[in-house]
Protein backbone atom coordinates (compact mmCIF):
# COMPACT_ATOMS: atom_id res chain seq x y z
CA UNK A 1 0.00 0.00 0.00
CA UNK A 2 2.83 2.39 0.91
CA UNK A 3 4.49 1.70 -2.43
CA UNK A 4 1.22 2.47 -4.28
CA UNK A 5 0.73 5.78 -2.45
CA UNK A 6 4.33 6.72 -3.12
CA UNK A 7 3.92 5.96 -6.83
CA UNK A 8 0.77 8.10 -7.07
CA UNK A 9 2.47 10.99 -5.29
CA UNK A 10 5.46 10.67 -7.61
CA UNK A 11 3.22 10.83 -10.69
CA UNK A 12 1.33 13.85 -9.35
CA UNK A 13 4.60 15.55 -8.47
CA UNK A 14 5.96 14.95 -11.97
CA UNK A 15 2.77 16.34 -13.55
CA UNK A 16 2.89 19.48 -11.40
CA UNK A 17 6.45 20.07 -12.53
CA UNK A 18 5.35 19.89 -16.17
CA UNK A 19 2.34 22.17 -15.70
CA UNK A 20 3.23 25.84 -16.11
CA UNK A 21 1.54 29.21 -16.10
CA UNK A 22 1.76 31.41 -19.20
CA UNK A 23 1.03 35.10 -19.59
CA UNK A 24 -0.57 36.35 -22.83
CA UNK A 25 -1.40 39.96 -23.64
CA UNK A 26 -3.36 41.69 -26.38
CA UNK A 27 -5.38 44.76 -27.24
CA UNK A 28 -9.13 45.15 -27.65
CA UNK A 29 -10.33 43.70 -30.97
CA UNK A 30 -14.09 43.00 -31.32
CA UNK A 31 -14.83 39.25 -31.40
CA UNK A 32 -11.10 38.46 -31.20
CA UNK A 33 -10.16 39.80 -27.77
CA UNK A 34 -12.38 41.88 -25.47
CA UNK A 35 -13.99 41.96 -22.03
CA UNK A 36 -17.60 41.09 -21.28
CA UNK A 37 -19.79 43.00 -18.81
CA UNK A 38 -18.32 41.00 -15.93
CA UNK A 39 -14.78 41.92 -16.93
CA UNK A 40 -13.94 38.42 -18.18
CA UNK A 41 -11.60 38.28 -21.18
CA UNK A 42 -13.44 36.66 -24.10
CA UNK A 43 -13.16 36.40 -27.86
CA UNK A 44 -11.95 33.90 -30.44
CA UNK A 45 -8.26 34.48 -29.65
CA UNK A 46 -8.81 34.04 -25.91
CA UNK A 47 -10.98 30.93 -26.32
CA UNK A 48 -8.48 29.14 -28.57
CA UNK A 49 -5.54 29.97 -26.29
CA UNK A 50 -7.39 28.89 -23.14
CA UNK A 51 -8.50 25.62 -24.73
CA UNK A 52 -5.01 24.77 -25.99
CA UNK A 53 -3.45 25.51 -22.59
CA UNK A 54 -6.14 23.44 -20.88
CA UNK A 55 -5.37 20.46 -23.13
CA UNK A 56 -1.65 20.87 -22.42
CA UNK A 57 -2.25 21.06 -18.68
CA UNK A 58 -1.09 24.65 -18.30
CA UNK A 59 -2.59 27.73 -16.69
CA UNK A 60 -3.13 30.86 -18.77
CA UNK A 61 -3.55 34.50 -17.75
CA UNK A 62 -4.60 37.09 -20.37
CA UNK A 63 -4.47 40.88 -19.98
CA UNK A 64 -5.88 43.48 -22.39
CA UNK A 65 -3.96 46.73 -22.86
CA UNK A 66 -3.07 49.27 -25.59
CA UNK A 67 -1.47 47.59 -28.58
CA UNK A 68 1.90 49.37 -28.44
CA UNK A 69 2.29 48.43 -24.78
CA UNK A 70 1.37 44.79 -25.49
CA UNK A 71 3.90 44.61 -28.33
CA UNK A 72 6.60 46.15 -26.14
CA UNK A 73 5.94 43.62 -23.37
CA UNK A 74 6.48 40.76 -25.81
CA UNK A 75 9.54 42.44 -27.31
CA UNK A 76 11.11 42.87 -23.86
CA UNK A 77 10.12 39.39 -22.65
CA UNK A 78 7.66 40.60 -20.00
CA UNK A 79 4.88 38.49 -21.60
CA UNK A 80 4.99 35.07 -23.24
CA UNK A 81 2.81 35.95 -26.20
CA UNK A 82 0.47 38.46 -27.79
CA UNK A 83 -2.91 37.44 -29.20
CA UNK A 84 -3.82 38.37 -32.76
CA UNK A 85 -0.93 40.42 -34.23
CA UNK A 86 -0.50 40.74 -37.97
CA UNK A 87 2.86 39.66 -39.38
CA UNK A 88 5.46 42.24 -40.30
CA UNK A 89 9.25 42.07 -40.79
CA UNK A 90 9.79 44.31 -37.76
CA UNK A 91 7.66 42.14 -35.48
CA UNK A 92 9.35 38.97 -36.72
CA UNK A 93 12.61 40.31 -35.27
CA UNK A 94 11.35 39.86 -31.71
CA UNK A 95 8.46 37.39 -31.89
CA UNK A 96 7.90 33.93 -33.31
CA UNK A 97 4.52 33.62 -34.95
CA UNK A 98 2.28 30.59 -34.67
CA UNK A 99 2.37 28.25 -37.67
CA UNK A 100 -1.17 29.20 -38.64
CA UNK A 101 -3.33 32.33 -38.41
CA UNK A 102 -6.74 32.13 -36.75
CA UNK A 103 -8.52 35.11 -38.35
CA UNK A 104 -8.16 37.62 -41.16
CA UNK A 105 -9.19 41.22 -41.78
CA UNK A 106 -9.60 43.30 -44.91
CA UNK A 107 -8.04 46.70 -44.24
CA UNK A 108 -10.22 49.33 -45.92
CA UNK A 109 -10.79 53.07 -46.13
CA UNK A 110 -13.83 54.79 -44.65
CA UNK A 111 -14.84 58.35 -45.47
CA UNK A 112 -17.86 60.64 -45.08
CA UNK A 113 -20.47 60.29 -47.80
CA UNK A 114 -20.07 63.90 -48.93
CA UNK A 115 -16.26 63.84 -49.03
CA UNK A 116 -14.53 64.28 -52.37
CA UNK A 117 -12.09 61.37 -52.02
CA UNK A 118 -10.85 59.22 -54.88
CA UNK A 119 -9.50 55.76 -54.05
CA UNK A 120 -8.84 53.35 -56.92
CA UNK A 121 -6.21 51.19 -55.23
CA UNK A 122 -3.39 53.66 -55.87
CA UNK A 123 -2.01 55.78 -53.02
CA UNK A 124 -0.97 58.47 -55.52
CA UNK A 125 -4.65 59.52 -55.65
CA UNK A 126 -4.55 60.38 -51.92
CA UNK A 127 -1.61 62.80 -51.88
CA UNK A 128 -3.88 65.77 -51.07
CA UNK A 129 -5.87 63.95 -48.36
CA UNK A 130 -5.25 63.49 -44.63
CA UNK A 131 -5.53 59.84 -43.61
CA UNK A 132 -6.45 58.75 -40.09
CA UNK A 133 -4.51 55.77 -38.78
CA UNK A 134 -4.37 53.86 -35.51
CA UNK A 135 -1.21 53.70 -33.44
CA UNK A 136 0.62 50.37 -33.69
CA UNK A 137 -1.43 48.90 -36.54
CA UNK A 138 0.16 47.24 -39.57
CA UNK A 139 -1.51 48.34 -42.81
CA UNK A 140 0.41 46.11 -45.20
CA UNK A 141 3.49 46.44 -47.43
CA UNK A 142 1.95 48.78 -50.04
CA UNK A 143 0.96 51.30 -47.38
CA UNK A 144 4.43 51.01 -45.82
CA UNK A 145 6.09 51.81 -49.16
CA UNK A 146 3.97 54.96 -49.57
CA UNK A 147 3.81 56.03 -45.91
CA UNK A 148 6.39 58.84 -46.08
CA UNK A 149 4.57 60.56 -48.97
CA UNK A 150 1.17 60.55 -47.21
CA UNK A 151 -0.32 62.98 -44.70
CA UNK A 152 -1.23 60.89 -41.65
CA UNK A 153 -3.01 61.60 -38.37
CA UNK A 154 -2.41 58.87 -35.79
CA UNK A 155 -4.71 58.17 -32.83
CA UNK A 156 -4.98 55.45 -30.22
CA UNK A 157 -8.12 53.55 -31.25
CA UNK A 158 -10.83 53.08 -33.88
CA UNK A 159 -13.39 55.25 -32.10
CA UNK A 160 -11.01 58.20 -31.96
CA UNK A 161 -10.27 57.71 -35.64
CA UNK A 162 -13.96 57.87 -36.58
CA UNK A 163 -14.42 60.96 -34.40
CA UNK A 164 -11.59 62.63 -36.29
CA UNK A 165 -13.44 61.82 -39.51
CA UNK A 166 -16.77 63.18 -38.26
CA UNK A 167 -15.15 66.44 -37.05
CA UNK A 168 -13.35 66.86 -40.40
CA UNK A 169 -9.89 66.49 -38.89
CA UNK A 170 -9.13 63.84 -41.53
CA UNK A 171 -10.49 63.05 -44.99
CA UNK A 172 -10.58 59.29 -44.61
CA UNK A 173 -9.50 56.61 -42.14
CA UNK A 174 -7.96 53.15 -42.33
CA UNK A 175 -9.41 50.27 -40.32
CA UNK A 176 -11.21 46.96 -40.83
CA UNK A 177 -14.99 46.33 -40.90
CA UNK A 178 -15.01 44.07 -37.82
CA UNK A 179 -13.61 46.89 -35.67
CA UNK A 180 -15.51 49.62 -37.51
CA UNK A 181 -19.05 48.24 -37.18
CA UNK A 182 -19.50 48.51 -33.40
CA UNK A 183 -18.05 52.04 -33.45
CA UNK A 184 -20.30 53.11 -36.32
CA UNK A 185 -23.29 51.68 -34.44
CA UNK A 186 -22.39 53.33 -31.14
CA UNK A 187 -21.85 56.74 -32.80
CA UNK A 188 -25.01 56.28 -34.91
CA UNK A 189 -23.24 57.33 -38.12
CA UNK A 190 -24.15 54.48 -40.48
CA UNK A 191 -25.92 56.97 -42.78
CA UNK A 192 -22.95 59.36 -42.76
CA UNK A 193 -19.97 57.14 -43.68
CA UNK A 194 -19.10 54.79 -46.53
CA UNK A 195 -16.53 52.05 -46.99
CA UNK A 196 -14.33 52.37 -50.06
CA UNK A 197 -13.14 49.61 -52.38
CA UNK A 198 -10.81 47.90 -53.08
CA UNK A 199 -9.22 46.85 -49.76
CA UNK A 200 -5.74 48.18 -49.05
CA UNK A 201 -4.63 44.72 -47.92
CA UNK A 202 -5.86 41.57 -46.20
CA UNK A 203 -4.08 40.87 -42.92
CA UNK A 204 -4.07 37.58 -41.05
CA UNK A 205 -3.86 37.43 -37.27
CA UNK A 206 -1.58 35.02 -35.39
CA UNK A 207 -0.27 34.30 -31.92
CA UNK A 208 3.10 35.97 -31.50
CA UNK A 209 5.51 34.41 -28.97
CA UNK A 210 8.34 36.34 -27.36
CA UNK A 211 11.84 35.40 -28.50
CA UNK A 212 13.12 36.61 -25.12
CA UNK A 213 11.52 33.64 -23.31
CA UNK A 214 12.42 29.94 -23.52
CA UNK A 215 9.26 28.79 -25.26
CA UNK A 216 10.37 26.39 -28.00
CA UNK A 217 8.70 23.30 -26.50
CA UNK A 218 5.54 25.21 -25.61
CA UNK A 219 5.30 26.74 -29.11
CA UNK A 220 5.67 23.32 -30.74
CA UNK A 221 2.97 21.87 -28.47
CA UNK A 222 0.73 24.92 -29.02
CA UNK A 223 1.01 24.60 -32.81
CA UNK A 224 0.27 20.86 -32.67
CA UNK A 225 -2.88 21.37 -30.59
CA UNK A 226 -4.01 24.19 -32.87
CA UNK A 227 -3.67 21.85 -35.85
CA UNK A 228 -5.79 19.24 -34.05
CA UNK A 229 -8.49 21.84 -33.36
CA UNK A 230 -8.56 22.68 -37.06
CA UNK A 231 -8.88 19.07 -38.12
CA UNK A 232 -11.65 18.13 -35.67
CA UNK A 233 -13.73 21.25 -36.38
CA UNK A 234 -13.26 23.03 -33.05
CA UNK A 235 -11.95 26.18 -34.74
CA UNK A 236 -14.98 26.35 -37.07
CA UNK A 237 -17.29 25.97 -34.08
CA UNK A 238 -15.56 28.79 -32.19
CA UNK A 239 -15.75 31.04 -35.26
CA UNK A 240 -19.49 30.42 -35.41
CA UNK A 241 -19.82 31.33 -31.72
CA UNK A 242 -18.58 34.85 -32.50
CA UNK A 243 -20.28 35.18 -35.88
CA UNK A 244 -16.97 34.97 -37.74
CA UNK A 245 -16.20 33.18 -40.98
CA UNK A 246 -13.21 30.76 -40.85
CA UNK A 247 -10.33 32.08 -42.94
CA UNK A 248 -9.56 30.56 -46.32
CA UNK A 249 -6.81 27.96 -46.67
CA UNK A 250 -6.18 27.94 -42.94
CA UNK A 251 -4.93 24.34 -43.02
CA UNK A 252 -1.81 25.44 -44.91
CA UNK A 253 1.39 26.70 -43.39
CA UNK A 254 2.17 30.43 -43.65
Amino acid sequence: MKHTVFAVLLILSSFSCLAKSYYFVGSHFPAILEQDQQGTVVGLGADIAHEICRRLGHELVIDIMPLKRALKMVEQGHADAIIGPYKSPMRQQYMQFSDLPFYEDSIVFYTKKNNDVTWVGNFASLRKDIIGTIRGWNYGPEFKRNETSLSLSEVGNVRASFLQLMYNRVDLILTHPRAAKPVIDSLDIADKVIMLSPPVTVNQGYYGFSKQRELDEFIDAFNAEFQKMLINGDIVELNSKYGLIPIRNNTQSF
